[in-house]
């Protein structure tokens, strides 16, 4: 009797930690707007740049695959310190050749935040400033 109390608190306490780790966000379409300028490079700004992606339940489990970071979809790219403190999270990235480190701050049907990106090539550093903001428009289309 007293092993499965212990094991019922423990299952209890795993779920709550998991469940206060996931963002404040919900599943459905989203519109994603990102921003790039390289500093430094007659102030380079890239045309910005939107996107739709339908986040899935499975996706705010796992809130590193909410991260409008597109470094983390590429295999090249590792994150690490990934920290989720209230509704923001942060991070750092490495990818072959480029370090960086970025935040996003969450509000239920939006978020916004930034990252940062440094690249060698050679003996010059590329800096990389992205800022981006998501919005959630709507549901997701029904799987046939």
């Amino acid at each position: 009797m007293r092993s499965a109390t212990l094991a019922l608190l423990a299952s209890a306490l795993i779920s709550a930690q998991v469940h206060a780790a996931a963002p404040n966000m919900r599943e459905g379409m989203w519109e994603i707007t990102t921003k790039m300028e390289m500093p430094g490079k007659s102030g380079t700004a890239m045309p910005q740049q939107t996107v739709k992606h339908c986040m899935t339940k499975k996706d705010i489990e796992d809130p590193r695959r909410t991260t409008p970071s597109a470094g983390e979809r590429d295999s090249r790219c590792k994150m690490t310190d990934y920290k989720l403190q209230g509704n923001t999270a942060s991070w750092k990235m490495t990818c072959d050749g480029m370090d960086g480190a970025g935040t996003v701050t969450y509000s239920g049907d939006s978020y916004s935040g930034n990252q940062t990106m440094a690249m060698k090539r050679g003996k010059e550093v590329m800096h990389m400033k992205m800022a981006y903001a998501g919005k959630r428009v709507g549901d997701c289309p029904k799987q046939k």
